[in-house]
């Protein structure tokens, strides 16, 4: 299992370094989104492939296991307790109570959520469900709903709206929420928390590209730069305003489309997958059983 697990993070290690070398900087959005989503999933299930031609061309090393000479009995209990308390069990009785806290965690973001549906003002427009919340400047985006806070003037509110009707057409919470699963099963893993980062930004570009693309981009950078706005600490929600990533947006705004011929970057995958599928199959979790040859059972 350990091993199986550090096979992921260095998987998604060289999957994370390939993005922000080569592709973030680019304008092929919906390709890194594509990048983004896939690679995760390629980091989990590569280990799990083993090539049988490839096994047989590299042979594993020969191992002769010789058992154990053990002098006395052990008593069950003395058994039974070894085995409690092997590393195994040690580990999974880690992971177990950090999933149950992630999935706590998880649920009180969708908590916050509700509550917020259920003391706002609820309206439609354009077929979304608008939440005008009391005492707030707060804006943002989740699933088919938007958030917005009521001290929002009717400027910002229209620029807003169709900053996060992107969100919605596009379906950006669905891409959060998987990132969410995966910090909730993989929640020792700091690189799951670092490609949710990255999708965040990916997904402001991809709306903001969209805004600027049907309306006057120069008035749209005027309301990057005008307002900085309040939102909920939730990290599956498409926040309109996040201050840390407004200079960001505005130069990739500011940037020429990416020649088609970049694409070839996207290439690299192909010799990264073929060069991991190879590892995984030449590789395997130590164990005992699996290649020993008993000599002799001895017992004294």
């Amino acid at each position: 299992m350990i091993h199986y697990i550090i096979q992921i993070i260095a998987f998604q290690l060289l999957f994370l370094m390939v993005y922000d070398f080569f592709l973030k900087k680019e304008t092929f959005f919906n390709w890194n989104r594509l990048y983004l989503l896939l690679t995760p999933f390629l980091s989990i299930v590569l280990p799990l492939i083993k090539i049988n031609a490839i096994q047989e061309t590299i042979p594993e090393e020969y191992i002769i296991q010789l058992p154990a000479v053990i002098i006395g009995t052990l008593s069950s209990e003395t058994v039974n307790s070894s085995l409690w308390y092997s590393n195994q069990n040690i580990w999974m009785l880690v992971w177990g109570l950090g999933f149950v806290v992630s999935l706590l965690l998880f649920s009180k973001k969708q908590f916050q959520i509700n509550q917020l549906k259920k003391r706002g003002i609820k309206t439609n427009w354009e077929g979304l469900r608008i939440i005008t919340l009391p005492s707030t400047d707060t804006a943002f985006s989740y699933f088919n709903t938007i958030f917005l806070g009521e001290e929002l003037s009717e400027k910002q509110k229209s620029t807003i709206l169709l900053h996060e009707k992107m969100h919605v057409t596009d379906k950006h919470s669905i891409d959060l929420l998987w990132f969410e699963l995966l910090r909730i099963v993989f929640w020792f893993n700091p690189l799951v928390y670092v490609y949710q980062k990255r999708m965040v930004i990916l997904q402001e570009f991809i709306a903001d590209a969209n805004v600027a693309s049907q309306n006057d981009k120069a008035s749209y950078y005027q309301d990057l730069l005008s307002q900085v706005f309040n939102t909920e600490s939730i990290s599956f929600i498409n926040p309109f305003f996040n201050h840390s990533l407004i200079k960001k947006r505005i130069i990739m705004l500011q940037k020429s489309k990416s020649s088609k011929f970049l694409k070839l970057k996207y290439l690299l995958l192909v010799p990264i997958v073929c060069s991991m599928l190879v590892y995984s199959s030449c590789t395997q979790e130590s164990k005992a059983q699996s290649q020993s040859t008993d000599v002799s059972d001895t017992k004294t």
